[in-house]
């Protein structure tokens, strides 16, 4: 049997430049599954000025570069470090240079690509080959306000775009759905690949994972809640349903907060100040993947209150190290969780404060064993969504 001709594949090394959250995170893992599986496949990335091979040493290079950055942060835990970070992702969303796009433009087609992968919705400029858009969710286009300006005029160009596209990604049957239902794209023509928690994602047992916490600064229960700092993710909602729980509950176990700062005005409620004084409201700001598994293995429970997500990460990553999770109902992450947790309407502050309190006892919530959770989040493979992404480079290579 004759072997597989080489596919060439272009995609933006702008969505791996920031931290290794969202899509960043995303694209190295399905890079990193698909060039394990498949030796004919080759990926060149555009920087800021020029195209660059990614092969395994180039991409576990890069990992290793951000998880160091990251270890190397100091977090901010004050209100004004806070929104020194919403202010720093706001300006980063916003440079978006002219010598990028100009460049990239300018050099794209010189590069023999059999198609683009496009892992931020759409490319800067027609790549002069067949496209596949990663479209993971439409919060641009149900929750604007959540977004910046200048983000929303670039996928104002989406619907158009995808008219020209034999096929389109995305990350959740949810999501799939919103995509046929919003731009009108036919749903066979979408393929879901999930995302998967990474490796490390486990349980460590409770010696690693307490020493691991010291250095965080945190010993004894806790609540957890993890994601971008930005409003869809409901902050507000959770920590004033925390605040609602009497001083004494709040001092037993703390709500910790973690994840870097994403965009717009959070309106936090006037109680935070007050709560991060006297202990029980705790801002560890970006930590590493290390630091971010023993978050979840040594808390009582994560509470991600998101109100919309084409997937929701945390969820399925707290789930592989065996912790108890509550989640906004009606949303994507049902079917990461499948009626193995429990789930709570986004905005009913009063149901919130009730989830605090359930999972304080020692009841078992639906089942909601460690093992339950651990073998529902295994369910989840970087390696099958590869192989999903790898039948779509088929496709359209020979179409």
């Amino acid at each position: 049997m004759p072997a597989e001709q080489p596919t060439h594949i272009g995609i933006e090394m702008r969505v791996m430049a920031g931290p290794m959250t969202g899509i960043g995170n995303y694209s190295f893992n399905i890079m990193k599954a698909l060039l394990r599986s498949d030796t004919s496949l080759r990926f060149s990335g555009f920087d800021l000025t020029s195209w660059q091979s990614l092969d395994h040493q180039a991409l576990d290079h890069l990992a290793a570069s951000k998880e160091l950055a990251r270890e190397n942060k100091s977090a901010s835990g004050s209100l004004a470090g806070l929104k020194k970070l919403a202010v720093q992702g706001l300006r980063q969303s916003r440079l978006a240079p002219a010598l990028y796009r100009a460049q990239f433009a300018r050099t794209v087609t010189r590069q023999s690509f059999d198609l683009f992968h496009a892992f931020n919705f759409l490319p800067f400029s027609d790549p002069g080959v067949v496209t596949l858009p990663v479209v993971y969710d439409l919060s641009f286009m149900r929750y604007p306000r959540s977004h910046p300006a200048e983000r929303l005029r670039r996928l104002e160009q989406l619907p158009r775009a995808l008219e020209k596209t034999p096929l389109v990604h995305t990350i959740s049957e949810f999501s799939r759905r919103e995509i046929s239902e919003l731009l009108n794209y036919p749903s066979d023509r979408i393929f879901v690949a999930p995302p998967a928690a990474s490796e490390i994602f486990r349980p460590y047992g409770l010696e690693h994972t307490q020493a691991e916490l010291r250095m965080l600064g945190l010993q004894g229960d806790y609540y957890l809640a993890v994601g971008t700092l930005e409003p869809r993710k409901n902050l507000r909602t959770l920590i004033t349903a925390f605040g609602r729980l009497s001083k004494t509950e709040r001092i037993a176990a703390p709500l910790v907060i973690a994840g870097g700062g994403g965009w717009g005005e959070l309106e936090l409620p006037a109680e935070t100040e007050r709560m991060r004084t006297e202990g029980s409201l705790i801002f560890v700001g970006g930590v590493s993947n290390a630091g971010l598994r023993s978050l979840y293995e040594g808390a009582r429970a994560l509470m991600f209150p998101s109100i919309y997500e084409g997937f929701g990460m945390p969820v399925v990553e707290a789930m592989a190290c065996g912790t108890t999770v509550v989640h906004s109902s009606g949303t994507s992450m049902d079917e990461i969780t499948a009626g193995t947790t429990m789930t709570v309407p986004a905005l009913d502050i009063d149901a919130w404060t009730e989830a605090f309190r359930a999972t304080a006892s020692d009841t078992v919530l639906l089942g909601d064993t460690s093992m339950t959770l651990q073998r529902q989040a295994l369910r989840f493979s970087w390696d099958t969504s590869a192989e999903q992404v790898r039948n779509a480079y088929r496709q359209l290579k020979g179409s």
